[in-house]
């Protein structure tokens, strides 16, 4: 087989959604031909916001891994001086009202460690991607983020080596929704667009997991670069994770999996559920899976309007069966511009689940295209709370006669084995 490097952060036993797009490509990568070598970072030194270590299980025995070790000083002096064992993610959404120590390692981290505070790994990382790169015989590497700060050693390796190399980019970078949550100064803020714009420009392909986002990074290319270096493929699902016996749901629960941030406005889901009677309310349960934002929690517990369950996070497989004991399936997308750059992996196991999607946010969203071009669900913008209403009332009737699934159109196209299909593609032709 042909042989690829993958130098990716995240990797078991680190959890989230940002593990599961390369644990599945190299799942399936060898069916294609080609035998994946990953290189990532040694658990005892990495900074995991999440761990599941259910996602062990999703590796072949087969499957080549190194490890190298990373400097891990700003996590350590974060947890001695705020006493926290939980790490900020995504946009420090697990941190709600920051006090003024906690703003002070934000102002640290969008000033002094750029492109982010996980770039400690960079340099043990390339002194072992070079000796893998070396015995193997490898001619692509493909390095995914964020961290950001990882493209760098795909950037130094093209460089020295003269590899091709593919930059795959989970998220946004400089137009990423967090930005403003993290203090930087303008000359902060150019330099990082100065290491995004090197990274762009001299990787010899761009991947993207939406169209918008695909279109903001090729706006950033210089002159004379052709856009098609830079294309979109999504996340998707994994058709195995939906193996177990049929659930039916035992209540009209509307389900929420992933982080629920302070910004993700669902006041017009209140609004929404006045529509129903007083029996009707009983009926219903709306559940939280993962991290949930207090003042959203404490917003809908004060109108008193349904029941309210909070579950922390959970393994994956334990997660895609929640999925399945529910009746119907929330996504919230933040009416910002910079959070419609991004399409939430969790829409793709909502498809797979069948069950209806209630989606609120931006209608032009890629989320909101995907949910239209597939009739897994509707999405509605904070004026709809009438129609959205209308939806859930069509819902919960069909739900008390028996009918739950869904039917969506075309997402063989989202499933992760077609995906590698299309990524061999891009590494074949890249390596020839």
């Amino acid at each position: 087989m042909d042989k690829v490097l993958i130098i990716t952060y995240y990797w078991t036993p680190s959890g989230g959604a940002g593990v599961q797009r390369w644990l599945k490509f190299v799942k399936y990568l060898p069916q294609f031909g080609i035998e994946p070598i990953i290189l990532t970072v040694d658990p005892e030194f990495a900074s995991y916001p999440q761990r599941d270590v259910s996602l062990l299980n999703e590796i072949s025995p087969d499957c080549k891994i190194e490890y190298s070790k990373s400097a891990t000083g700003i996590f350590t002096a974060y947890k001695k001086v705020t006493r926290k064992d939980e790490l900020p993610y995504g946009g420090f959404v697990n941190e709600s009202n920051p006090g003024f120590i906690q703003k002070i390692f934000r102002f640290a981290r969008g000033n002094f460690f750029l492109p982010d505070a996980r770039k400690g790994w960079n340099r043990y990382a390339f002194k072992a991607a070079v000796k893998i790169i070396e015995n193997n015989h490898i001619d692509v590497v493909v390095t995914s983020s964020p961290p950001h700060s990882t493209q760098l050693i795909g950037r130094k390796l093209k460089k020295n080596l003269g590899i091709r190399w593919i930059a795959d980019l989970r998220d946004p970078w400089t137009d990423i929704y967090y930005s403003d949550k993290i203090f930087q100064t303008l000359p902060a803020r150019w330099i990082n667009r100065q290491i995004e714009s090197l990274v762009l420009n001299d990787a010899d392909r761009v991947i993207a997991t939406c169209n918008t986002t695909r279109d903001v990074f090729r706006s950033k290319l210089s002159r004379g670069q052709s856009a098609e270096k830079v294309i979109t493929i999504t996340n998707g699902f994994d058709t195995d994770d939906f193996g177990f016996e049929k659930i039916t749901p035992e209540r009209f629960t509307i389900t929420y999996l992933g982080t629920l941030a302070g910004n993700y406005d669902i006041e017009i889901l209140v609004k929404a559920l006045d529509r129903f009677d007083a029996v009707e309310k009983k009926e219903i349960t709306l559940l939280f899976i993962g991290k949930t934002d207090d003042s959203v929690i404490a917003g809908l517990r004060e109108e008193g309007k349904v029941s309210t369950e909070l579950i922390p996070y959970v393994d994956h497989r334990k997660a895609m069966e929640f999925l399945a004991r529910s009746a119907v399936l929330l996504l919230v997308i933040p009416s910002d511009r910079k959070t419609n750059e991004m399409i939430p992996g969790k829409l793709f196991e909502y498809l797979a689940s069948k069950r209806p999607v209630v989606a609120i946010g931006p209608k032009g969203s890629d989320a909101g295209i995907i949910l239209r071009e597939t009739g897994a669900g509707k999405i509605f913008d904070k004026n709809e709370v009438n129609d959205l209403g209308d939806y859930l009332l069509e819902l919960h009737r069909n739900f008390r006669k028996g009918l739950f699934e869904t039917d969506p159109k075309g997402i063989d196209q989202y499933s992760r084995k077609n995906l590698t299909a299309k990524y061999a593609g891009i590494i074949n032709a890249d390596g020839n």
